[in-house]
């Protein structure tokens, strides 16, 4: 994986789950806060609002932390499929690929609006 400033440093799957783990550690305290809050409008008699900031303290910062986890496995896999695509070319880039006969261009056929299907030349 390449790094943020160096292009050609690798980024170790590890640091981004170290830096996965920063972040649902801060989402986690957000989410204790709103969830505690909740419980402060719930103990004064707020009860609808108590509902909303409970369930909303509980599942927005775990939206967030799951997308970022998915993001994270989806970057972590195409920088593998990258290195092994890289690795490949490595490996058989020296081989000449088989091209067939060069066909001369063909320049583009004039279609009228009434045709149903593609002029062909006329036979002699």
């Amino acid at each position: 994986m390449r790094g943020l400033w160096d292009h050609e440093q690798p980024l170790s799957p590890s640091l981004l789950r170290s830096a996965l783990a920063l972040a649902g550690g801060f989402l986690a305290a957000l989410a204790l806060g709103v969830v505690l809050q909740g419980a402060m409008s719930l103990v004064q008699g707020q009860y609808l609002a108590a509902l909303v900031q409970i369930a909303g303290g509980i599942a927005f910062p775990f939206a967030v932390w799951l997308c970022l986890k998915m993001l994270a496995d989806i970057l972590t896999v195409l920088n593998r499929s990258y290195d092994r695509l890289d690795a490949l070319e490595e490996r058989f880039g020296g081989f000449a690929q088989h091209q067939g006969p060069k066909l001369p261009p063909q320049g583009p056929r004039a279609i009228r609006a009434s045709d149903d299907g593609p002029s062909y030349p006329a036979e002699e």
